[in-house]
Order: structure tokens, then C-alpha cells, then sequence
């Protein structure tokens, strides 16, 4: 009994002195608005900005359905002419080389084979991405890109020729030759069994069908040299170059591959 009235009286004290008991207080409310979500990124640095297209040289690596993958190489040419290179990686396959025209339009570059189109790309801060026929995205190829690259830039020997103002250089094997040309002074043409090249005042070329023809003398030597601006491999080296040569000299005909090492130099000019 005794027990049961001290609880009384502890209840009774505490319901008169509420300040003994602590009472919880509501946490506090934040006013919140809606916000939308969406799933997919928007960032556009990563998709690449759109930007102007620079002709030149193009290369990347892009996926293949039955080999590890395909490097592919893209020579765009200032006349509107393009030469395009697929090499298949890890099968035995040729590589697949294909030429046309090259042309821009509503944000895009399009590759042209016979008056058709055969490839889209966006051009942007990143490089060339191909789009499909529709001008969309190809699911394919998520952020692969093909990177404009300097024709020779590693190329030790090309940027001391071009230190020492070579103007143009070109070579061939089966039989090897190199061919040198200064605008300023003169052209000269080295055979592979020949200690000093055979040396030519430089004269200025006369256009003819998209090639450039060469035509000097040297007492009674004459020389012709004609430069077709298209894609062209050595086969010995995995330098690119811009143009086809062909010198003819003491009645054989050299066939070979040349850069154009100063970019302020027109070719014929």
C-alpha cells in the first residue's frame, strides 16, 4: 500500500511540473519543390561540340564484327576529293580503300562515291564521329572519333628536310629514288645506285586533268615529273602521304609517293 502511494504522489508531481519532463519537438519542414530527373547525360563535352571541318588527314580505330577491330585512315584533300583506308586488325583480309568527293552540308560531312552518298559524319572539337545514313547517331560507335593528324609531324627526316627549305619531297623503290624540290632553286633526283643526284632548275608545273606536270631541263637531260594529289603508301613504312609522283628520266619511268613539307607552298606554283 505504502508502495502504491509514492507512485501516486511521483505522477502527481510530474503532471504539475511539466518543465521536469522533456517534450520532443516536431522535426522542421523544408519546403521542397518537384524537380525532373532524366536518365540520359547531357554533357556536351563529351559528345563533342560541333565546329568547322579542317581538310587533311583523319585516322582512328573503329569496330569490327569479325576481327579485333579496324584502323581507319581518311586523306581529305583541299579539292574536294577524299581517299579512305580500312585496315582489318587481327584477320587475314585486304585492306578496303575507297575514293570520291568529299562535301559539307547542314552540319555534316559527307563522303561521295560516284555522285552517291556513302558515309555521314558530325564534325566536332573532338574529331569525326559517323553518323548514320539518317543523320543520327550510330549506337555502334559511342564516342570513337577519327583525329586530324599532321602528315609527318613525327617524321624526323621530313621536318629536316623542311628546316633546310625543302618545298616538296617524294620517293620510290623498285628502284629506289628520292626526289628533292626547292621552288627557290632547284629539283633534285638521287637513284639509288648514283653517289649525287642529278640536279634541275625548278620550273613551275601546268595543271592538266587534277595533275601537275613538271617539265625541266639540264642541257640535254630532260625531266618529268607529274604529281597527282591522292592518297599514296610507300610499302615500306606506315608514313601516308598526299600525293602520287611519277618522274620520267632517261627514258624510265619512276613511280613513287610525296608530302608537301611547306604548307604555305601551293603545289605547281
Amino acid at each position: 500500500m505504502k508502495f502504491c502511494f509514492g507512485l501516486f504522489m511521483l505522477v502527481t508531481i510530474a503532471c504539475n511540473n511539466p518543465s521536469s519532463v522533456p517534450v520532443p519537438h516536431p522535426p522542421a519542414i523544408t519546403p521542397t519543390s518537384d524537380t525532373p530527373y532524366s536518365t540520359q547525360q547531357n554533357d556536351t563535352e563529351d559528345l563533342g561540340s560541333p565546329t568547322s571541318f579542317v581538310p587533311g588527314y583523319y585516322t582512328g580505330i573503329i569496330p569490327c564484327n569479325d576481327c579485333r577491330n579496324i584502323t581507319r585512315k581518311i586523306l581529305f584533300l583541299a579539292d574536294h576529293h577524299f581517299h579512305m583506308k580500312d585496315e582489318f586488325n587481327g584477320r587475314d583480309a585486304a585492306p578496303v580503300e575507297t575514293e570520291g568527293r568529299w562535301q559539307t552540308t547542314n552540319d555534316q560531312l559527307q563522303l561521295l562515291v560516284n555522285n552517291a552518298v556513302a558515309k555521314r559524319f558530325a564534325v566536332t572539337n573532338k574529331g569525326l564521329t559517323e553518323l548514320s545514313m539518317t543523320g543520327t547517331p550510330v549506337p555502334v560507335y559511342p564516342d570513337i572519333y577519327l583525329t586530324r593528324k599532321t602528315i609527318g609531324a613525327d617524321n624526323i627526316a621530313w621536318m629536316e628536310k623542311k628546316t633546310a627549305g625543302i618545298d616538296f619531297f617524294a620517293l620510290g623503290n623498285e628502284p629506289f629514288w628520292l626526289m628533292e624540290m626547292d621552288k627557290d632553286k632547284q629539283i633534285s633526283f638521287l637513284q639509288v645506285d648514283n653517289s649525287q643526284p642529278a640536279v634541275f632548275p625548278y620550273v613551275t608545273a601546268v595543271q592538266q586533268n587534277r595533275q601537275y606536270v613538271h617539265n625541266t631541263q639540264k642541257d640535254s637531260t630532260t625531266m618529268q615529273i607529274i604529281i597527282t594529289p591522292q592518297f599514296c603508301s610507300d610499302g615500306m613504312s606506315d608514313n601516308w602521304y598526299e600525293y602520287k609522283v611519277e618522274v620520267k628520266y632517261n627514258g624510265i619511268i619512276y613511280v613513287g609517293c610525296g608530302v608537301k613539307l611547306n604548307d604555305q607552298w601551293a603545289i605547281g606554283n
